[in-house]
């Protein structure tokens, strides 16, 4: 668990440090920012990977069971969004949902190491 915990330390710390850096040398064109926001959807990726591992190694546990049943659904809505009917107000209710999981996730993994 203790690879776990370092992996998903990295994962979420890279998109703010980078933030962080562009934000501290003023980064008039954004290079930084914009790379942050590139390496959260590889966070969400590393975080997936972490997340199948949990449950291959706990297949009943209810709380990550509980955490993929919100990505699939997080995913379907943003698919339905986007293909089918489009909605401003499902679509800034779908945006923080990403940040939550990861949230979420990680007050799984380091609670578990703790256990």
């Amino acid at each position: 668990m203790k690879i776990l915990k370092f992996l998903n330390t990295i994962a979420i710390g890279l998109p703010i440090m980078l933030l962080l850096i562009g934000i501290g040398i003023n980064d008039s064109a954004g290079n930084y920012i914009s790379y942050a926001l590139y390496t959260t959807m590889i966070t969400g990726g590393i975080q997936l990977l972490l997340g199948l591992i949990i449950l291959m190694k706990e297949p009943r546990n209810k709380y990550i069971i509980a955490y993929f049943l919100v990505v699939i659904a997080f995913f379907l809505l943003w698919y339905f969004n986007v293909k089918i009917l489009y909605s401003d107000l499902l679509t800034f209710t779908l945006f923080p949902i990403p940040l939550l999981l990861a949230i979420y996730l990680s007050i799984l993994i380091y609670k578990k190491e703790k256990i």
